[in-house]
């Protein structure tokens, strides 16, 4: 796996305060990474025809929006490098929001994105689902979600670790993030199958995760659940551990629950009140540290 170095942070933005929450700790992770940022807006374009014209419409409405839009956030980077250093470009652009963002993300090959998320429920999360979702299930860099503002960054940071291989990609991420915010580690072994040899290899896989952090110098901690439900005891225990920060995988596998529910990363970023980092699927996965994989731990 490529080894995770931020040094160029997107931010999307919708001027919310949400929006800020996330800049701000993108401000944070820019300074103690000397990394650039760059502020987006995307308008979305709504074409509305015959009786339904009811609102303002047409090239000169939508060229006035994107004249404002740009001002203000040539305002914002012009505050935020004066206050902090941190080095900021901006852009406004029409379209739909997952797909600018993430052409954005892939072009300009940036490392990470943090954004904002309003979170959806019921019916609407069903059919329609949030921009932030839809950003993170395409997105090929780690993105983190943020639905309210953060007191000192990130310092406890829930690592879950299932039985899936994809499962353990996401140990570089979190490790950088920790150093960065120097936070501690969480690592929580998790799996709903009832039996010896499935608990045994999670507790294996934990063991090296352990044994990864404490040779880079992270602090952890470390526990192994064994339940039905993934989404309710990983919040439950978040919240025992006080954490702002949960990393997980980009929807890499998909149980019956995740088809009738929605995928673990939706379910997450829509509902969770901590902030999120998804962590997409990589096929240049590097699990040498695992010496499970190479037959030097029982299978």
């Amino acid at each position: 796996m490529k080894k995770f170095n931020i040094k160029k942070i997107l931010v999307p933005t919708d001027f919310s305060e949400t929006a800020a929450n996330a800049l701000r700790q993108a401000i944070f992770v820019a300074k103690s990474k000397n990394a650039s940022i760059k502020l987006l807006h995307v308008i979305h374009q709504v074409y509305i025809t015959g009786s339904e014209l009811t609102v303002p419409y047409g090239p000169a409405f939508f060229n006035k929006l994107q004249k404002t839009a740009t001002a203000h956030l040539k305002e914002m980077a012009a505050e935020i490098t004066k206050t902090s250093g941190v080095p900021i470009s901006y852009e406004v652009l029409m379209g739909e929001v997952e797909t600018i963002v993430n052409t954005i993300a892939k072009k300009e090959k940036f490392d990470l994105i943090i954004m904002g998320t309003h979170g959806t429920s019921g019916v609407k999360e069903f059919f329609i689902g949030s921009n932030a979702y839809k950003v993170v299930h395409n997105a090929t860099c780690p993105v983190i979600t943020i639905q309210k503002k953060i007191k000192g960054g990130f310092k406890n940071i829930i690592l879950p670790i299932r039985l899936e291989i994809a499962s353990r990609q996401k140990v570089d991420y979190a490790m950088e993030i920790a150093k960065v915010f120097g936070s501690t580690i969480h690592i929580t072994g998790f799996t709903t199958l009832n039996d010896k040899a499935s608990k045994t290899k999670v507790k294996q896989y934990v063991h090296q995760v352990e044994k990864y952090l404490k040779d880079n110098g992270v602090k952890y901690t470390s526990t192994s659940i064994f339940a039905d439900n993934f989404i309710a005891e990983i919040l439950k225990y978040a919240k025992q551990q006080k954490a702002d920060l949960l990393t997980i995988m980009n929807d890499n596998d998909l149980s019956l629950d995740q088809l009738i529910k929605g995928p673990y990363a939706k379910q997450l970023i829509n509902h969770s009140n901590i902030p999120v980092l998804s962590v997409p699927l990589s096929i240049e996965t590097d699990l040498s540290f695992y010496p499970y994989l190479s037959g030097q731990l029982p299978a």
